[in-house]
């Protein structure tokens, strides 16, 4: 029931496409986790209909799976109708982020773009 559960917020939030649906507009690969692929604003918005889920679901005392899977879809059209109505994109049309361990792999590998002075960088400040 969790995968049927977990989908349902996706459907909620991307206007009714599934996390296969939404890989494959996105050509995001199948095997590929979804959620390494999301921006900021993105990912942002899928904890926020998770997290609101999670709350609603414990304060209404929601039990019964196919309620929790009907609330959790609701919730998800909920963000999704708060995003359109301010102006944002729906987010099945923002592209793929790069893949998260490839964006930590630059990072990492990158040269700090901040550097001291280095009368501040050989002195304690303590």
């Amino acid at each position: 029931m969790f995968g049927a559960f977990h989908d349902a917020g996706y459907k909620g939030l991307y206007g009714g496409l599934g996390c296969i649906d939404i890989k494959k507009r996105k050509t995001i690969p199948t095997k590929e986790n979804l959620m390494d692929r999301m921006n900021a604003t993105e990912l942002a918005a899928n904890q926020f209909r998770m997290t609101q889920t999670r709350d609603k679901l414990n304060r209404e005392h929601i039990r019964d799976p196919q309620q929790a899977i009907r609330t959790h879809e609701q919730v998800g059209k909920e963000v999704r109708d708060t995003i359109l109505r301010i102006g944002g994109n729906p987010p099945e049309q923002i592209p793929p982020a790069g893949h998260i361990k490839k964006v930590a792999q630059r990072i990492k590998n990158s040269t700090p773009k901040l550097e001291l002075n280095k009368r501040f960088a050989n002195n304690s400040m303590v």
